[in-house]
């Protein structure tokens, strides 16, 4: 699949003060949409990951560090993946 383009302006003066250059202002801004997509649940885990242009290791380690619930469950949903763990026998593990 193609990837699609966006063009962003800055003025250099937002650079500036920013200290930082073009390439790692579009990284940081591909990090905060994924985040906030994540957060919003508009995107899964894997998904906000790519946006990022990262790995889901490293996306996730970021959320955390960042004190963001990387798992978000109600009762009810946690209690059927309890349920669903419990099931599990020592060959589902490895």
């Amino acid at each position: 699949m193609k990837n699609e383009t966006l063009n962003l302006e800055f003025s250099p003066d937002v650079l500036a003060a920013l200290k930082i250059g073009i390439d790692e202002l579009g990284q940081e801004i591909k990090l905060l949409a994924a985040i906030y997509y994540f957060q919003e649940k508009r995107l899964s885990l894997g998904k906000a990951a790519e946006l990022a242009r990262i790995n889901r290791l490293e996306f996730m380690d970021i959320l955390s560090k960042k004190g963001i619930v990387l798992f978000d469950y109600d009762e009810s949903a946690l209690a059927v993946e309890l349920k669903g763990i419990e099931k599990l026998g020592p060959d589902d593990c490895k």
